[in-house]
């Protein structure tokens, strides 16, 4: 066999066609666990090509900015060649590899569909050579398309492939078949990311053109007339354990350590060793997908140094850049990973008893971990004072918090963490608190502004949060308002032992016990009433054997049973202060209350704490 890693154009370009043998399975790639990843993998690319040829002003440097952009991997491919009489097209049967080659021709054919409709003529020009074969060298239409479906997938294929082509009858899609869905989205995605931001949308095409024809790679098998195919794919398929890319880094590490007359053996017992025991490879939570605990440590320290956000499909690539472009030796970043290594356990398993432990309980029930490049960084330098690194992962904590309770996108938090680890970079470590709060004042767009106690409170009264809110977040929320309320201090350890549940103190169902105050038509008083029970100033957190036994009561029914078996001082605040009726206004005056609450523990970007 041969394996050589191309490029789409290197791929598509020549008029070759990939037909998927009638034995394999339909397209079945969905949203969320493969367009959307690849989706957002491309962007990440684009936007770094943008920001490198950003003031290029001519053609060379553009190159050079292209040169020096990360491509994406996209995995691999195994060919078969077919024989073809001359002067025909070249054939290849697609062994291995058959979703990725057509999800790229759908999404190629909805960046020609949003190109054309934009009046785009270039782009959609360059496209289109990646899609179609010479139609000198066809026999049927249909030879023209690069990649050939199984027959159930061919009618939908072909509409998707045709769709944005002029002398096509496809009209319309009907939007029921897999391979449309992939088409809707991809135009969807792209046509919102071409109209966002500074550059025009002519600008982000034409870079995305640029990522699809030279910053995308396959590495292609090309099997040979004495190759068993099927050996082949299981051999890929379902044979082995996969390396990890920490396990690239280290060899890579190592190789170059002998190079620079280091002993290796030395420098791995000394400062890697750790690194093999099995608790540095377990799966650990990175967005959608579980990743080997070294992997994820591994990306956010490269991010850390590299100030670039580092992705982990090309975790193993970027460090190569990254040891071709530092100064320092492989003893210094073996040294240095050890140290940070230390730091990440610290951060990553707490004490829950302190107010850094406290941040970081709430940090995983958020589920991100974009900040933890910054809070390496933060916890790293032996020089940040503690007060002002209590500072920084409280205004850090506010920020996030306040836009989740305010249901604001956090989309492009990668960047913004980034943009903040540069800023502190720059600036006095003694200080690093203060920087953290002026960054975040200083934001004003819709995708990083740190909301007032006025956008808090608008949402917290108005907005539905239930079913859009995880529920582990809402706890997470009353839980910070309990303590808060006790106010022990972070110095005491107070946290729930028993998994308490959120209750609807209106009923999700309410109409038994519940009458609608019949001042208005009652399909309008219903609709309002199914909208508000869902506001946070509706929930609270119980028990789970008190919670059931009380779901749908009346309000006396259950005001009595909570007064009677509560311990939490929210509940307490909740009988006390409306002990009479539970109606549409108090629902909006608890919801008011929580949001002061709520403002207690994360404090607003104006607030005189953070110049204390």
């Amino acid at each position: 066999m041969k394996a050589d890693t191309l490029d789409l154009k290197d791929i598509f370009r020549k008029d070759t066609r990939y037909v998927v043998p009638r034995f394999q399975r339909p397209y079945v790639w969905k949203e969320e666990e493969h367009w959307q990843p690849l989706w957002e993998d491309l962007q990440l690319v684009v936007d770094e090509l943008m920001d490198r040829q950003a003031g290029a002003s001519t053609s060379i440097e553009r190159q050079e900015a292209q040169q020096n952009t990360s491509p994406h991997f996209l995995g691999a491919v195994v060919l078969d060649q077919q024989s073809t009489p001359t002067q025909k097209l070249e054939t290849r049967e697609i062994i291995d590899g058959q979703q990725r080659l057509i999800t790229l021709q759908v999404l190629l054919s909805a960046v020609h569909f949003v190109a054309s409709d934009f009046g785009y003529r270039e782009p959609a020009s360059l496209v289109e050579k990646l899609m179609y074969n010479d139609k000198d060298l066809t026999v049927t239409e249909t030879d023209r398309l690069k990649v050939w479906p199984i027959e159930a997938d061919q009618d939908a294929f072909i509409d998707v492939m045709t769709f944005s082509d002029p002398e096509s009858d496809h009209a319309e899609l009907d939007g029921d078949e897999n391979l449309e869905e992939c088409f809707q989205y991809f135009s969807d995605e792209i046509r919102e990311w071409a109209e966002a931001g500074e550059e025009s949308p002519e600008e982000h095409l034409d870079a995305l053109v640029t990522t699809m024809w030279h910053l995308l790679r396959v590495v292609v098998i090309d099997l040979e007339s004495n190759d068993d195919a099927q050996v082949i794919f299981e051999t890929l398929n379902a044979r082995g354990t996969p390396l990890l890319a920490a396990d690239l880094i280290k060899n890579y590490l190592f190789r170059e350590a002998t190079l620079q007359h280091n002993d290796p053996g030395e420098l791995h017992d000394k400062y890697w060793k750790q690194f093999d025991e099995d608790d540095w490879r377990v799966d650990v939570s990175q967005g959608r997908l579980d990743r080997p605990r070294i992997d994820v440590f591994i990306m956010h320290w490269l991010t850390m140094r590299m100030s670039q956000q580092v992705r982990a499909k090309k975790l193993f690539p970027a460090f190569r850049r990254y040891l071709d472009r530092t100064e320092l030796s492989v003893e210094e970043i073996v040294k240095d990973i050890d140290y940070y290594a230390s730091i990440y356990e610290t951060i990553s398993e707490p004490d829950r008893g302190s107010r850094e432990g406290i941040f970081f309980h709430r940090l995983d029930v958020l589920d991100t971990t974009t900040p933890y490049p910054v809070l390496l960084y933060l916890f790293g330098q032996e020089s940040v004072p503690q007060p002002q690194r209590v500072k920084a992962i409280e205004a850090i904590e506010s920020w996030l918090m306040r836009r989740m309770l305010s249901r604001l996108t956090s989309k492009n938090y990668n960047k913004i963490f980034i943009e903040l680890l540069d800023e502190l970079k720059t600036q006095a470590d003694a200080r690093a608190g203060d920087t953290v709060v002026e960054f975040f004042r200083s934001k004003e767009g819709e995708s990083d502004y740190w909301p007032s106690d006025g956008k808090l409170t608008d949402s917290m009264v108005n907005s539905e949060h239930w079913g859009i809110t995880n529920q582990r977040r809402l706890k997470m929320v009353f839980a910070a308002i309990e303590r808060e309320l006790r106010n022990t201090g972070y110095s005491e350890t107070l946290e729930f032992t028993q998994d308490l549940e959120i209750e609807h103190i209106l009923p999700q169902k309410w109409s038994t016990h519940w009458s609608l105050p019949g001042e208005r038509p009652a399909e309008v008083e219903r609709m309002e009433r199914d909208e508000i029970k869902n506001r946070v100033g509706n929930l609270t957190i119980l028990t789970d054997k008190l919670n059931p036994s009380i779901s749908n009561a009346a309000w006396d029914d259950k005001r009595e049973a909570i007064q009677e078996h509560t311990v939490l001082r929210l509940n307490k605040h909740l009988v006390s202060s409306w002990p009479y009726e539970w109606d549409e206004e108090t629902i909006a005056e608890r919801g008011e209350w929580l949001s002061e609450q709520a403002s207690e523990v994360w404090p607003e970007p104006n607030a005189d704490y953070w110049d204390e």
